[in-house]
């Protein structure tokens, strides 16, 4: 049930680092535990459908509805094709079970991206596609936006992975999310600084930053004309190996979702 209707700058970090080197963070067990297991309510309705059927774009989404009424999210992976986190997680999402309303996942949103580990698709970015007030300029990007429109989501989240950290490294925007203004961007960042980010790299927590909604992002445009919480998630290859950069995603989407009434945990298991 709906409940209503950039970026970077810093510093180069001194002396010379090897990628790779944080191993998976601890994380928040009772958090994930409750991204799992069955609702209370009942069993959660799977539905799988295809997003641009017998095109190039085809992709799957699939929607979980709890027996209990609650928000609408929508979670985003492979908008990227070559940010492989986000792409692992959203498919682990897929298996999640919301204790309310409905969660909608399309794990590989663009995926001739995806299958090519790149970047970009045929058509170029799919992340600058989305201008607020018009059209989306492309046959995918529309068929995502109107993916997104029938929907409605209260909250949408879109998952990323830079190469660098934000504030840290010039051009890059790891470690950092980038939020709607009614968003709980601040209260997400230190969950997951607790949570998820090894004492020994204090350059990587997170940094939330609220965005003007003026860019043509998927996030954006859900946020300025449907008016979505909305979230979009970075982290970052710098110093981070897989296991880590996916427990970091793994967690901020199972965060988002408890935040926003999707999910509910024991208690001291999201606080």
């Amino acid at each position: 049930m709906n409940r209503r209707t950039l970026l970077a700058a810093g510093g180069v970090l001194a002396g010379t680092v090897t990628a790779g080197v944080a191993s998976q963070p601890s994380g928040n067990d009772r958090l994930l535990a409750a991204a799992r297991a069955p609702s209370d309510a009942g069993e959660a309705e799977t539905q799988t459908q295809r997003l641009l059927p017998d095109t190039d774009h085809e992709t799957p989404l699939y929607e979980i509805d709890s027996p209990r009424d609650g928000p609408t999210a929508m979670v985003f992976g492979g908008v990227h094709g070559d940010e492989r986190s986000g792409v692992a997680v959203a498919r682990e999402v897929v298996d999640w079970r919301p204790d309310a309303g409905t969660l909608v996942v399309v794990p590989e949103t663009n995926r001739e991206a995806v299958e090519n580990d790149e970047r970009e698709g045929p058509d170029g970015d799919l992340n600058r596609m989305f201008p607020v007030g018009q059209e989306p300029t492309t046959e995918l990007a529309r068929g995502i936006w109107d993916a997104v429109e029938r929907r409605e989501p209260d909250v949408v989240l879109d998952l990323h992975r830079s190469l660098g950290v934000y504030g840290l490294h010039r051009e890059y925007v790891g470690q950092a999310i980038f939020h709607s203004p009614d968003a709980r961007g601040d209260e997400l960042a230190a969950a997951l600084d607790a949570d998820g980010v090894p004492w020994y790299l204090p350059f990587h927590r997170f940094t939330a930053r609220e965005t003007d909604l003026s860019s043509p992002l998927l996030f954006q445009k859900a946020a300025r004309e449907l008016e979505s919480t909305a979230y979009l998630f970075e982290t970052t290859e710098f110093l981070l190996d897989r296991e880590t950069r996916v427990e970091l995603t793994r967690l901020a989407t199972a965060r988002v979702l408890a935040m926003h009434g999707l999910l509910e945990v024991e208690a001291g298991g999201a606080e």
